[in-house]
């Protein structure tokens, strides 16, 4: 019989995450697992979870409180590190706030069963927006005609669709985890995307399995802009490091073809990172001028070079 995690990062959620536990305690598919850790929350989350789990009975439901606040990057990765330690064929993400549909796990369980070759398969969503300083997400259009579509082959730092939305071969939580070291920071969701699409094996499932809402709380809303500090570009910076300095090891295992391209990004981001660290000016100008099919868009290119002048004119 199939086994199933779902993995909650919570963090000041009283007010909406009731929702959400109902929405996967009456999950077609009741998953075996409901790992959540909570990150310093100011409210009464935790006694929240706690009661609700005593409420209904909910064997293999458990919450666990951090010692210190880790931001959200670093709580996802210690669940992550949590769900190692069991025996489960699949792994879902979960936010706290938004809606899962009944039939969400089944459905996409029963896909990932059927294709043994499929490592993630993200899905569709539908948006309910609660305030007005709330962000809308940009999604990627796949072909709404197909049932699953494939991930297009990209080397750049991103995503497709919400990590909540995320069904996860274990054994491919498993290999990448592997590589994702202690001193690395980087967005759960944009790792095992980035990775899966490299490897040919992440696909979107063109229907909508939730609700996903959208306030000014939002930790997905809180995105670099050019309003940000220089220590905030330096920390994007890094996120999209560590996503490299996993990548290439991860395909030196598997031998992957896509190797060399992969360290391509990987030495241009290193050198990026080094550049930004050392606010060297040239270095930087000659990276944007030579390096451009490395960056993603125009505003990522001369993004560096605005916050380095940003800071000259601060100081």
């Amino acid at each position: 019989m199939v086994k199933t995690a779902v993995l909650m990062a919570t963090y000041n959620g009283q007010g909406f995450i009731h929702d959400q536990l109902d929405s996967i305690r009456n999950q077609t598919l009741r998953p075996d697992y409901v790992l959540m850790r909570d990150d310093g929350s100011t409210d009464d989350t935790v006694k929240v979870v706690e009661d609700y789990i005593k409420e209904h009975r909910l064997d293999g439901w458990s919450i666990t409180s951090n010692d210190k606040n880790l931001g959200w990057r670093l709580n996802f990765r210690q669940l992550l590190i949590d769900v190692l330690a069991y025996e489960v064929d699949y792994v879902f993400f979960s936010d706290q706030d938004d809606t899962w549909y009944h039939h969400k796990n089944k459905m996409q369980v029963d896909i990932m069963e059927e294709r043994q070759d499929i490592n993630l398969l993200s899905a569709d969503i539908d948006i309910k927006k609660l305030s007005e300083e709330a962000t809308i997400p940009n999604n990627f259009k796949f072909n709404g005609e197909e049932t699953i579509s494939k991930y297009p082959l990209d080397f750049s730092y991103h995503n497709y669709r919400q990590g909540w939305t995320f069904c996860l071969r274990k054994s491919f939580v498993d290999q990448v985890m592997t590589f994702y070291s202690d001193n690395l920071i980087l967005s759960h969701d944009n790792l095992f995307a980035g990775v899966s699409g490299v490897i040919g094996s992440g696909y979107n499932l063109n229907r909508s399995v939730g609700e996903h809402k959208r306030h000014a709380e939002n930790a997905s809303g809180n995105i670099l802009n050019m309003s940000s500090s220089y220590e905030r570009h330096l920390q994007e910076l890094y996120f999209v490091l560590s996503y490299y300095i996993i990548l290439v090891p991860f395909l030196e295992k598997s031998s992957s073809s896509q190797l060399r391209e992969a360290k391509a990004y990987l030495d241009f981001n290193q050198q990026r990172y080094k550049n930004a660290q050392n606010k060297d000016f040239v270095a930087i100008l000659k990276q944007m001028m030579t390096k451009k099919r490395f960056y993603d868009s125009f505003s990522n290119r001369i993004r560096d070079l605005v916050f380095l002048l940003k800071d000259i004119k601060r100081s």
